[in-house]
């Protein structure tokens, strides 16, 4: 099993923070896989905060492998 950590950072209002998830598979993730993974995350986040009345500014989203 490969697991791979994602880092959503994120700006709301003065406050940067970072938000971790972690991903597991069973075959390594291809360059596209990994494109789509972010992609969801951070829609997915988008849409939590703004159900709050939260604007969260994404400022970087990286997914590396965990050894």
């Amino acid at each position: 099993m490969i697991e791979y950590l994602q880092e959503l950072r994120v700006r709301d209002g003065n406050n940067i923070r970072i938000i971790n998830s972690h991903i597991f598979k069973e075959k390594y993730m291809t360059e596209d896989e990994i494109e789509v993974k972010k992609i969801e995350f951070s829609k997915y986040m988008q849409e939590i905060y703004s159900s709050e009345g939260i604007n969260l500014e994404i400022i970087d989203n990286i997914i590396t492998e965990v050894n």
